[in-house]
């Protein structure tokens, strides 16, 4: 069974890995050329990092940050999450919630990277064009030692500056962004809409498990 904290070792190791099976970068990107690009761009610091990691984790995460940041549409994916409340939070709220969430990721996704242990990767060939020019998805599968096979998609959007960039990604049947959803929602609920306290308690409370596996045992040292 996949489980919370795997996750995003399987999306890390996704991305990792298709650099050796897709092809180089094109003039005009592509939604797999983006993916394809970060992963090179990726493979160039792991190597390094497992050096210096435990005596500096905040290196890697600002490395890692670097890199994502041009790949990922990150103030799309945390709009998204916090969906209606969007709409009445304050410019402020709508930031404050942008730097947790992005910061939650990216600590939880460079950890993932860390863990890559080569799992067979499987790069779908595409069922047809999009229907809409301007969004597109990227799938795959990952096969893992096992034999069991985790399938992967990758929800892509182009932008106004005509580059695409991840705004979801599902997981083994697990979308991401309706889970985080579903959980800024009940973390709303459960404490009468304070904006506010949940935003500051993202990462301390269970609403935020499946970005931060680790949190709940941080959380009890």
């Amino acid at each position: 069974m996949l489980t919370q904290r795997s996750i995003f070792g399987f999306l890390a190791s996704v991305v990792l890995v298709l650099a050796v099976v897709m092809p180089a970068r094109a003039v005009v990107e592509t939604p797999k050329d983006v993916v394809t690009r970060t992963a090179n761009e990726l493979l160039g610091i792991i190597e390094e990092a497992r050096i210096y990691y435990d005596e500096n984790p905040q290196r890697f995460y600002d490395n890692v940050e670097q890199i994502l940041a041009p790949a990922i549409d990150m103030r799309r994916f945390a709009a998204g999450v916090m969906a209606k409340y969007y709409r009445v939070a304050t410019k402020d709220q709508r930031r404050r919630f942008l730097d947790v969430f992005k910061g939650s990721m990216i600590r939880t996704y460079a950890k993932g990277l860390l863990a890559f242990s080569n799992e067979e990767i499987r790069v779908l060939e595409p069922k047809g064009p999009s229907r809409d020019p301007d969004r597109d998805t990227v799938e795959m599968e990952i096969v893992a030692v096992d034999g069991t096979v985790y399938p992967i998609i990758y929800s892509m959007r182009k932008g106004n500056d005509g580059l695409w960039r991840i705004t979801n990604v599902t997981v083994n049947g697990i979308n991401l962004g309706l889970t985080f959803r579903n959980q800024f929602d009940s973390a709303m609920q459960a404490h009468n809409r304070d904006f506010d306290y949940v935003i500051e308690n993202w990462l301390k409370s269970d609403s935020a498990s499946v970005i931060s596996g680790d949190s709940a045992e941080e959380a009890s040292e």
